[in-house]
């Protein structure tokens, strides 16, 4: 599993481990040269960004795009998995069944399940599985959560970046973004992990498993102590969370076009101002961000309501960009947005308009600091890492 370099080299799409355990069930009894057909056939009609293909269905692009076994096997894929796992998507779970052993290919061609394959299967928590998540670095995604979080996948990508580029053979920081995201999505699926919004946070089902877990020296991950001071965190944050939820809701409304205002400046947004409330044809906020080297001016709606925002105040917006000479919008509320609206927002040919419900809002509220305050904890803990030089004199004075 190791390269010769003595890094580790790590599954690339690793998937969760609901899909792998699919994978693993039907490609049991399986020939392996058919599964590389398959694969291979698929990856040959990818497509290009001038001429997409079109993936989005299943139950179509097989029968479309396949024949003969190669199609059965996508078919049974498909449809023993209940459509949880993709034909289209199982070259991570390949490389992780190649990678840990959990299938072996026999001279007939055939492949079969290992003993290491069959404990993967029969147990969500296992040793083939810990010795798993050790190697594929996802009790160093957990940990970095529950040390650091909540937070959004950027808080946690300098570490992340600094192990990866340490112990494993990927340096190359896009590729270090998407094995970071691909290991919350494993984690969350596993509910180890929840998210809301762009914002992680580890469960206590995750605090749990890291207490049971011990490094290589046999220590400890995380305390009983340390578990129990990150979950009386995040209940604080909680319980603040919902105290801006309940502050923000019953605000003045002008006043909560000033928030929003701050907020926008914070972001980054320069010229923030208010329209005035006659004729202001839906548009409260007007101002300019920076994107890239140019710089775009924007119309911003502020709804301080509970119920959704329908598609009508969406075209009325989009239909006042003219008259503030801006090129795409945002409506804030404090609620949420109908169907409509979401699917209206991006709509081909027309200016974009951004949606930020109530729980985006308090995401960005608690990330700019706004009505907020992040506190932190400070406390001394052991590292006898630190003694090394002297215990190991000790020693030898003893010998």
């Amino acid at each position: 599993m190791a390269s010769s370099s003595g890094l580790r080299s790590q599954t690339p799409h690793l998937p969760t481990y609901r899909e792998a355990r699919h994978l693993l069930r039907i490609l049991n009894g399986v020939s392996a040269g058919l599964y590389r057909k398959m694969a291979e056939r698929i990856l040959e009609q990818r497509g290009s960004p001038q001429a997409p293909e079109d993936w989005t269905n299943p139950d179509i692009w097989i029968e479309e795009r396949l024949a003969g076994d190669e199609r059965l096997l996508a078919q049974r894929i498909w449809k023993e998995s209940q459509g949880e796992l993709n034909p289209r998507h199982t070259r991570g779970g390949w490389w992780l069944a190649n990678r840990h052993y959990l299938l072996e290919q026999g001279s007939d061609d055939i492949l079969r399940l290992t003993e290491r394959g069959k404990d993967f299967l029969a147990k969500e928590i296992s040793q083939v599985v810990i010795e798993i998540d050790n190697y594929e670095g996802l009790i160093e995604v957990l940990q970095l959560v529950a040390e650091r979080g909540p937070g959004r996948r950027s808080d946690f990508l300098p570490q992340y970046i600094s192990y990866c580029r340490t112990i494993t053979t990927a340096h190359s920081e896009s590729v270090i973004k998407s094995f970071l995201y691909n290991r919350l999505v494993n984690l969350i699926d596993r509910g180890y992990i929840s998210r809301r919004g762009q914002i992680y946070e580890v469960t206590d089902a995750g605090l749990s498993y890291l207490r049971n877990q011990a490094t290589g020296t046999g220590e400890k991950i995380i305390t009983s102590e340390q578990s129990e001071l990150l979950k009386l965190a995040a209940n604080i944050s909680r319980e603040s969370r919902a105290a801006l939820a309940n502050q923000i809701a019953t605000m003045n409304p002008f006043k909560f076009e000033d928030l929003i205002n701050l907020l926008l400046q914070e972001m980054g947004y320069t010229d923030v101002e208010t329209t005035t409330p006659v004729n202001d044809k839906g548009v409260d906020l007007v101002a300019n961000i920076e994107l890239g080297i140019s710089s775009v001016r924007e119309v911003v709606q502020v709804k301080r309501h509970k119920g959704n925002i329908n598609r009508k105040t969406l075209d009325e917006l989009r239909g006042s960009l003219h008259r503030f000479s801006a090129v795409r919008g945002t409506i804030i509320t404090t609620g949420g947005f109908s169907r409509g609206t979401i699917e209206a927002a991006f709509e081909r040919g027309a200016a974009p308009i951004t949606l930020i419900d109530g729980e985006k809002l308090l995401d960005l509220l608690i990330q700019y600091q706004i009505g907020v305050t992040k506190k932190s904890v400070e406390y001394i803990e052991f590292d006898p890492k630190k003694l090394e030089q002297f215990t190991e004199q000790d020693k030898e004075e003893q010998l």
